[in-house]
């Protein structure tokens, strides 16, 4: 009828019980195909090699029995490495099944009361992602919601006021409520942060995004979290000598007083952060963004700021003892501790300096 869809045949199905027993009868015919060439081939592959050749040999039979022979060797090799890849098959689908079945009761461990259960369930994360690549971003993600649900920030905690004087910021840095270890109050959140930061990748680089949460006295020691995004996160009088956090998202991140000795800080990008009587000896903060970061009272013996962008830093009363300023920039905004030259130090200022937050590593001899 007029404007009614053309009416289409269904495709006919073979039925079930058909389709059931096709594959066997496959398999016979295929058998008897084998068994027809393994018996008449040989004929057929002699008779060819004798043409012409006169007298015939009289051992014929013997040389067809040869023939097949060879080919029952190597019907017989190939059926070994038909067997040896379907068993591979069955190990890798048995493997997998494994994984889930293990992957979907460490999750479920998360979701129990105990905190002993979920300590276990996040090493069990850990056991799995070391042991199956495909699943180690999933694992990643699991963990990093799991912290975000566990640990958040204290609502309005981002947007706490700094005091306006040098004083009161070192008097806030000293008597500010030092809460115990994470390991102590918090242990899941301590073992979930530990294997985020001491998983491999897995070919790319990991997406850890931990923005607004609360790991105030956490160790974070030597863990590799570069390019984790924690902006507005607080990780005051937390322990992180020596961890990777390259090209991670710390703006507006509370350090007070947190120990970064020896850090990897390169081309992070540290805006509005917040590091009263931080400890940054020897801390890696070439091509760091810094614009209007506070570095009150922090100590930054031997560390490098080379090519940092430090427009409105605060240095007031900052150890700069041996810190390296080769390209770094800054402008009547940023605040230097009393008797530091910057100019002397290598500090360009901003109009002369190189572009922002460049992209090529950035290595020094």
């Amino acid at each position: 009828m007029p404007g009614h869809p053309a009416r289409t045949e269904p495709t006919p199905t073979r039925p079930a019980g058909q389709r059931r027993w096709l594959t066997p009868v496959a398999v016979a015919l295929a058998a008897v195909a084998v068994l027809v060439a393994v018996l008449l081939l040989p004929w057929y592959l002699l008779n060819w090699d004798l043409a012409g050749v006169k007298p015939v040999p009289a051992d014929r039979a013997n040389e067809v029995n040869a023939i097949r022979s060879t080919l029952m060797q190597g019907l017989a090799g190939l059926a070994l490495l038909v067997g040896v890849f379907f068993t591979w098959r069955q190990i890798q689908v048995s493997r997998q099944g494994q994984v889930t079945d293990r992957y979907t009761k460490a999750v479920d461990q998360l979701g129990q009361g105990g905190l002993e259960v979920k300590v276990g369930g996040i090493y069990a994360l850990e056991r799995i992602a070391r042991d199956s690549l495909a699943d180690r971003l999933t694992i990643v993600e699991v963990l990093t919601t799991f912290i975000r649900l566990h640990s958040p920030l204290s609502p309005g905690t981002d947007k706490r006021q700094r005091p306006p004087s040098v004083e009161a910021k070192l008097l806030a840095a000293r008597s500010t409520d030092q809460r115990a270890p994470m390991r102590d109050r918090a242990p899941h959140i301590q073992a979930a942060i530990t294997v985020l930061g001491r998983l491999p990748a897995a070919g790319e680089k990991r997406s850890c995004g931990l923005s607004r949460v609360d790991l105030v006295s956490s160790d974070l020691g030597r863990r590799d979290l570069a390019e984790a995004d924690l902006h507005y996160s607080d990780l005051s009088y937390s322990f992180l000598r020596g961890a990777d956090l390259r090209r991670a998202d710390l703006t507006g991140v509370w350090f007070v007083r947190a120990v970064l000795i020896g850090a990897r800080l390169h081309q992070a990008d540290l805006r509005s952060a917040v590091l009263w009587q931080a400890r940054l000896e020897d801390a890696d903060l070439r091509a760091t963004d810094l614009t209007a970061a506070d570095l009150t009272g922090a100590r930054l013996n031997g560390a490098r700021l080379d090519l940092a962008d430090l427009r409105g830093a605060d240095f007031s009363q900052a150890d700069l003892t041996d810190t390296t300023f080769r390209g770094a920039m800054a402008d009547d905004t940023t605040i230097w501790p009393a008797g530091f030259d910057p100019q002397r130090a290598g500090v360009l200022p901003a109009e002369a300096a190189p572009p922002l937050r460049p992209k090529s590593y950035f290595e020094e001899p």
